[in-house]
């Protein structure tokens, strides 16, 4: 789950991710292409086109936040070293519209920066409130890197709270790693499957942290499998 701090509102979001509101009947019809953005400098400047697929005008929002992980897990902040603009744009049918996003920041990047953009379609208020109304949301990654960056090194942790198996990823490296397909095999063979897809990002030089269901007993090695952004790993850890 996000923390989004200094009272902006926030929802949850791992990648490009589809929320859904309640109020009146309403066809979702908002596109954004594409649903990841990665800069090396000295490149500072990417586009995001945005695209009405519906028959209704759509008004969407659009906000950028700097993201970090904090006691391994995602906090978005406001800033003002990236911005994007437009913030609001009133789309009409089949329209097609740009979104730029742009680093102002004239410091140089170390390492990774991270960011999400959040593009929102804001539901219409003046719809009878009966019925369903698909409000989307995409959060896009954003990645500005140093050329040269250390590539991501991540280590595994277990470990039991309140009677649930938790699971702790460290990277040591400066790039990003993205997790999927996670899963833990157990003493014996068997396999518990956590996230069949995505189940995260682990920052540069952050910590991340995933709450399970899993019952395991204390002193047990585990297996931990998923797939990186260099292909799938496998990580061993006794669970304390």
């Amino acid at each position: 789950m996000w923390t989004l701090v200094n009272r902006a509102k926030w929802l949850p979001a791992a990648a490009a991710t589809c929320m859904l509101g309640i109020g009146g009947a309403h066809a979702a019809g908002l596109q954004v292409k594409p649903v990841g953005i990665e800069l090396q400098e000295p490149a500072r400047a990417a586009k995001l086109t945005l695209t009405n697929k519906s028959r209704k005008p759509i008004t969407a929002q659009v906000r950028i936040y700097r993201w970090k992980q904090q006691n391994g897990r995602d906090v978005l902040e406001r800033t003002r070293m990236v911005v994007a603009s437009p913030p609001l744009l009133k789309m009409r049918p089949g329209g097609q519209y740009i979104v730029r996003v742009v680093r102002l920041s004239k410091a140089p990047v170390r390492g990774e920066e991270s960011y999400r953009l959040l593009v929102d379609e804001v539901p219409e208020r003046k719809r009878k409130k009966s019925g369903v109304i698909f409000a989307l949301r995409y959060s896009i990654p954003v990645f500005f890197v140093q050329p040269g960056a250390a590539p991501p090194k991540v280590t595994w942790r277990a470990s039991m709270r309140k009677g649930r198996l938790v699971l702790v990823a460290h990277n040591a490296g400066e790039l990003h790693q993205k997790v999927s397909k996670l899963r833990v095999v157990l003493p014996g063979g068997k396999a518990k499957t956590l996230f069949p897809g995505l189940a995260g990002y682990v920052l540069g030089k952050s910590t991340r942290r995933w709450q399970t269901p899993l019952k395991v007993r204390k002193g047990t090695t585990i297996t931990i499998k998923g797939q990186g952004i260099n292909g799938p790993f496998v990580a061993k850890a006794r669970v304390r």
